[in-house]
């Protein structure tokens, strides 16, 4: 993006809002533009390193039925529909608003690794990778 400068800050200090550590709304910086308006870098883009994406010790496979969303399978693995950004990068999806073919075979984060993913994705974000 040009003319843009990333700020220090996080959504929390624009809204007053606490957001939880799972919140997908937590990995992208805010940015300052040229006539000094804040938007959040909704263009920054995550991946996953191959290891997890490869190694079924750190996933299970669910197949899609006929009414699924990314929000419903979130809390049928998690016990939240908040994670459903976890299921997209998981599966390198670039667009989560189109509809999920049924019969697909979806890998899904074990949830003992939730933490670590997270965790790891806060760091990136502070330190102003990947943008």
């Amino acid at each position: 993006m040009a003319n843009t400068v990333r700020l220090p800050e996080s959504f929390t200090d624009i809204t007053g809002e606490d957001l939880a550590n799972t919140s997908q709304l937590k990995l992208f910086n805010i940015l300052l533009d040229e006539n000094n308006v804040r938007l959040q870098n909704v263009w920054r883009s995550y991946s996953l390193n191959e290891l997890v994406t490869g190694e079924t010790v750190f996933y299970q496979t669910y197949e899609i039925n006929d009414d699924d969303w990314w929000e419903n399978i979130s809390y049928m693995y998690y016990d939240s529909p908040n994670l459903w950004w976890v299921l997209c990068i998981m599966n390198n999806i670039e667009n989560p608003f189109e509809e999920i073919e049924p019969g697909q075979e979806t890998k899904v984060l074990r949830e003992n690794y939730l933490y670590q993913l997270i965790k790891e994705m806060e760091i990136i974000s502070e330190l102003g990778r990947a943008d």
